[in-house]
């Protein structure tokens, strides 16, 4: 009996895809647990530490203009390839114990590194998957959740028993060149689809898909925004330490393994346009609940329904954006994750400058706003299924 056209097929190609997408969050969540405790190393306001969130997503806006054109001329795969090694030498850098001016730019380095991960592996599951390309991408996204999840416990744990930050940030490099190792030598296989010959132009972008753009706004910067300050936020309203509050973010991370797990068989049956509105309507509505709060049992469960619903956020919004213009999906990818990077570049560095001057509590309002604009972004413009072919 063959499977439905919804239900995704996974080879070789797509686990390594998979396991990419985890680097990926560990590092993101590593990043956004670690980022107090460097805060408190180098002596330096919140505003300035969130310069590290900005660099990530500088780097993730320089890669997007990039990265079609990279991917055009050395592949796919390898393009791919050299995203680990740009986040190889960024890890390095974040953990050298230099001053901050090279701590953010060795992030920014990182980033480019993963803007270059996730556009190849978004558009190979986009090509590769077809119709079935949202549930994989969720799948991918929920891969990276868990690694998330293990990387923002990894932090904890380290300084918990006083072996610090930095070791959790190692052991991604020695997983970034397994993966590297799984790969092989067959990287001219991810090469599907438009990518064999050309890298696309901006112009034959369709309005619908700047319409879909919009939406990584509030997909991205809800995400970072907790991933890199809802650690401060357990700490000062909730009264957590320094090593349980960057380890309750691992309850933000839980939420987005539960929701991009359940979320990825949900999509296979339910219009995936429907079930993002649902998915911004539930984060926004759950996070006013913890921002009303203090009691922390509370704050955690809603925090945890939060992440459930931020869980589908990325995943869809980058399906679309793809299933918008699917001949073109190397460069929907990549400006795709350029709207995301300007999201990460701005909204947490603004809610860590706003926490400076008007507090965090009140900072952290950005948060529901952004799922209101997710939910009426998508709801005015929403982009079917075409029919797309899944690609071997």
């Amino acid at each position: 009996m063959s499977l439905s056209p919804t239900v995704p097929r996974r080879d070789r190609r797509t686990w390594v895809s998979y396991a990419q997408m985890g680097a990926y969050g560990f590092f993101v969540y590593a990043l956004g647990a670690s980022q107090i405790l460097l805060r408190e190393e180098q002596q330096t306001t919140r505003t300035i530490a969130g310069l590290h969130g900005s660099g990530w997503a500088l780097g993730i806006v320089i890669m997007s203009f990039a990265s079609p054109r990279i991917s055009a001329r050395i592949g796919r795969g390898r393009a791919m390839r050299l995203g680990s090694i740009l986040m190889i030498a960024g890890i390095l850098g974040y953990t050298s114990g230099l001053p901050v001016m090279f701590t953010i730019t060795s992030v920014v380095v990182a980033g480019c590194g993963g803007a270059l991960m996730v556009a190849g592996l978004s558009a190979f599951l986009g090509e590769q998957q077809g119709l079935a390309a949202p549930s994989s991408i969720s799948e991918a996204n929920a891969v990276g959740a868990v690694a998330g999840f293990l990387g923002a416990i990894g932090v904890g744990i380290g300084v918990s028993v006083t072996l610090g930050w930095r070791p959790a940030l190692w052991l991604l490099i020695v997983i970034l060149i397994v993966i590297e190792i799984w790969r092989g030598a067959q990287a001219q296989s991810y090469d599907l689809g438009e990518v064999a010959g050309v890298a696309g132009r901006w112009r034959d972008l369709t309005r619908l898909f700047w319409w879909s753009c919009l939406v990584m706004l509030p997909a991205a910067g809800i995400e970072y925004s907790l991933a890199l300050w809802s650690a401060d936020l357990l700490r000062e309203q909730g009264g957590l330490g320094d090593g349980a509050a960057s380890a309750a973010l691992a309850v933000v991370v839980a939420g987005l393994v539960t929701g991009r797990v359940v979320g990825g068989r949900i999509a296979q049956r339910m219009d995936p346009e429907k079930l993002l509105i649902a998915a911004f309507a539930l984060s926004g509505a759950a996070f006013l609940v913890v921002w009303a709060t203090s009691n922390v049992p509370v704050m955690l469960t809603f925090l945890f329904l939060t992440g459930c619903g931020i869980g589908l956020h990325w995943p869809l919004a980058i399906a679309r954006a793809i299933r918008a213009v699917p001949h073109l999906a190397d460069l929907a990818s990549a400006v795709g994750l350029l709207c995301a990077g300007l999201a990460i570049m701005t909204a947490p560095f603004a809610l860590g400058a706003l926490a400076d001057s008007i507090g965090l509590r009140t900072a952290f309002l950005l948060v529901p706003l952004l799922a209101l604009l997710g939910v009426v972004v998508v709801w005015r413009r929403p982009i079917r299924n075409r029919g797309v072919p899944a690609t071997t």
